[in-house]
């Protein structure tokens, strides 16, 4: 405790010739134009304070606001956590829980408290400042951010202190931070170095339990993936002295009771209003008097468990009896926290939730629109918002949560029936008779082979109206383009889905059912006939490459998108020149020779339909596999193409398109992943030759879905992290990246 006052002096009495240099550093500058949000601020920091790290300053703003100004007029929390100020995300009042460290950066830089939570330069330079003396005093160096953590603990709002639940709040806030600093995504838009940091060796075996999808916490200990979480190996604790803070104990204990028999019936969804640590913290406050059963980390989808759902937390006031709650970092007025992982990860516990055994489905999640005000839907909908619920003022998640995304990410696995007919008619759950029924999620896709278009036409239709709905997408999932949501005795009339597939979704909630609808469909260019059986299927490996003769013809069809033919044949010491060729292409085929022992010798990838040749003189007698593929996904189930090897005592002319001849860059944007990648873990999409909106797809090697797909946008020099879902067994899949101007399908391998 000796050694805390000490250093607290030491930081606080600065000398007035340092209060005055300090104060006047932040005269208006020059704004400098770009993309980045304070871009200019944060570059005057660097230019002032050279100590500090390239790249530091936004992943501290970034880990407590998402580089947001946070003003007076940010909505409060529901849980009743200090607001932070700023772009640093600095406290003011930290309600006799948290550090006060807005007033601590005042002192060190000089600045009124005032101006820097009203100024987000001031409250930049300002942090800049106090970060800049800090680092100063222990001598450390910009270009090695890893010894820099004492400072970040110095200027964080945490409690210091030394039980599991608080130094693991510590380690959170560092890990964030520095894993901010470790993202090239991150590198190159904000303009620093990769530092080399190797997390793992900076928390060590925490490390796993900071990094993992899930965590829970009991009384006196913090753990996941069966690893405990050592307060006395966290890197919070051997980056500080021992004699550094107060000792709270079993602060969890103090903020739930029991549900004295009432039975859990409904999950809800709130928002911190604050950052993953800082609501971790709170909830050990005695003092804050609120809890939530899990919370939720915005840049990776941690999860934490602060309250065991036999027990009442206080979350939601009068409903908290029959509820379970869940806490997301992040803010109710800015999106940027409501990420893919996330959703990913928020609705994988919601899934867990719905698994166990309370009676909650996962079909009564809430999907209307997002607002900003607070309304009751009733009990039918088990899943929704803190302001869904009755006698509510808070307005959380708020009008930027994705009620739609995380209802098909809860509700993951539909049963889809697939309509391939040219022609048909299709109704409701009920059938042509009878109503369709209660808690119904019916999913229908309407997809002729080769269709360019379908057309669908509604000869009645009746839905309880407002409560349940018909959803129509232009493409193969509900990831689609939506067509319409529909509901009522409206009916939708001719819709048509251009993609050449339609799915439709049918929900109804636990009461009221109606007629339904009938509705029949056409398509344009669709037939009733999936892919044609050719003699040599199954050839989709080289160890199932199928026998053929020399100097004849053999015909075969690339179907679906996803087949790849394999051939075998042998080859003399006489006749030692070989000539492949592949022509009648329907599609933009490839072609590629290779050896039994599976080694690639020839390529011939010619654009479009031309056909494509392979020359061999010279060849050693031996057995030869050839390999035919569609290019993107080229395929066809009407035309056959044509694959011969020809074989002769004199060498062949060589033909006009060379061996492995790639096309030009500008031609196609190429898209790759890196491989190979464990089972749960994320893969690197990189692409050259675009920047655009892009939709991922995992497949199985039959081109069937697995998962949800993704959405995100691809730029050259901006790699992007794909998360798989989960419970992938080790194997070969696709990657199907949607592009704006085609498609590319990518293996994969997962081991």
């Amino acid at each position: 405790m000796k050694k805390f006052l000490l250093v607290s002096c030491t930081l606080l009495g600065l000398a007035p010739g340092l209060r005055a240099q300090t104060g006047s550093r932040l005269a208006p500058t020059t704004a400098i134009s770009t993309a980045t949000p304070y871009a200019a601020d944060f570059a005057e920091a660097y230019r002032l304070y050279p100590v500090i790290p390239r790249g530091m300053l936004e992943a501290v703003a970034y880990t407590q606001t998402h580089i947001r100004h946070i003003g007076a007029e940010e909505q409060a929390s529901c849980m009743g956590m200090p607001l932070p100020a700023g772009v640093m995300g600095l406290i003011a009042d930290g309600k006799g829980h948290f550090r006060e460290n807005l007033r601590l950066v005042a002192q060190l830089s000089d600045v009124s408290v005032e101006r820097i939570k009203a100024d987000p330069r001031s409250n930049i330079l300002a942090y800049a400042a106090a970060y800049a003396r800090l680092a100063n005093e222990r001598q450390l160096r910009a270009n090695m951010p890893a010894r820099h953590l004492p400072v970040l603990l110095a200027l964080s709002e945490l409690p210091l202190d030394r039980d599991a639940l608080g130094t693991f709040a510590l380690d959170s806030h560092l890990y964030s931070v520095l894993t901010f600093l470790t993202r090239p995504e991150n590198q190159s838009r904000y303009g620093f170095p990769d530092y080399k940091l190797d997390l793992p060796a900076i928390f060590g075996a925490n490390y796993r339990v900071l990094s993992a999808g899930t965590t829970q916490v009991s009384e006196r200990q913090v753990q996941a993936e069966g690893q405990v979480f050592d307060p006395g190996g966290s890197t919070y604790s051997l980056t500080s002295s021992t004699d550094y803070g107060p000792a709270l104990t079993n602060l969890t204990t103090c903020n739930f009771s029991s549900r004295s028999g009432t039975a859990i019936t409904h999950y809800a969804i709130h928002t911190v209003q604050g950052t993953y640590a800082g609501c971790i913290s709170w909830f050990k406050n005695c003092s804050s008097s609120v809890s939530a059963h899990y919370v939720v980390r915005s840049s990776d989808g941690q999860v934490t468990q602060m309250v065991t759902e036999a027990n009442k937390a206080w979350h939601i006031g009068s409903e908290n009896p029959y509820t379970i709650g869940t806490e997301h970092e992040g803010y109710v007025n800015d999106a940027s926290w409501y990420t893919t992982a996330m959703y990913t990860s928020s609705a994988a516990l919601a899934r867990d939730i719905v698994g166990s055994g309370y009676g909650i489905s996962g079909l009564r999640t809430f999907y209307g629109a997002a607002t900003t005000g607070t309304f009751s839907t009733g009990a039918c909908v088990k899943i929704k918002g803190h302001q869904h619920f009755p006698n509510q003022t808070h307005t959380d998640p708020g009008v930027n949560w994705d009620w739609e995304r995380f209802y098909t990410l809860v509700n993951n696995a539909p049963t889809v029936s697939t309509l391939t007919a040219a022609t048909g008619t299709l109704y409701d759950a009920g059938g042509p008779s009878a109503n369709y029924p209660d808690d119904v999620r019916q999913c229908q896709l309407i997809a002729p082979t080769g269709a360019s278009s379908v057309r669908l036409t509604f000869s009645s239709f009746d839905l309880e109206n407002a409560y349940d709905h018909l959803l129509v997408y232009n493409g193969a999932n509900n990831q689609a383009p939506l067509l319409g949501k529909f509901s009522g005795t409206t009916n939708p009339g001719t819709l048509t889905a251009s993609s050449g597939k339609m799915y439709l979704e049918l929900r109804s909630d636990c009461a009221t059912t109606r007629a339904g609808f009938a509705a029949s469909w056409s398509s344009v260019g669709g037939g009733t006939a999936s892919c044609p059986t050719d003699s040599y299927e199954a050839n989709e490996t080289l160890a199932a490459g199928k026998s053929i003769g020399v100097n004849v013809n053999n015909l075969a069809y690339v179907c679906p998108a996803t087949d790849v033919d394999w051939y075998q044949f042998t080859s003399s010491s006489t006749n030692n020149n070989i000539k492949v060729t592949l022509s009648t292409l329907p599609a933009d085929y490839e072609l590629q020779l290779y050896t039994a022992g599976g080694t690639l010798l020839y390529s011939s990838t010619s654009a479009s339909t031309t056909a494509e040749t392979i020359v061999y003189n010279g060849a050693p007698a031996a057995t030869y596999y050839v390999r035919v593929y569609g290019y993107n996904g080229a395929t066809s189930n009407t035309t056959a193409y044509t694959l011969r090897v020809s074989t002769q005592a004199t060498a062949w002319a060589a033909p006009e398109t060379p061996a492995f001849a790639s096309r030009q860059a500008a031609e196609k944007p190429q898209v790759s992943i890196t491989n190979p990648v464990q089972s749960g873990d994320r893969a690197w999409l990189s692409v050259t030759g675009y920047d655009g909106p892009a939709e991922i797809q995992l497949r199985n090697t039959q081109g069937q879905p697995l998962g949800a797909g993704f959405r995100t946008k691809l730029a050259t020099g901006q790699p992007v992290r794909y998360a798989l879902p989960g419970g992938l067994q080790p194997g070969v899949y696709l990657v199907m990246v949607q592009l704006s101007t085609h498609v590319e399908y990518l293996r994969l391998l997962v081991q």
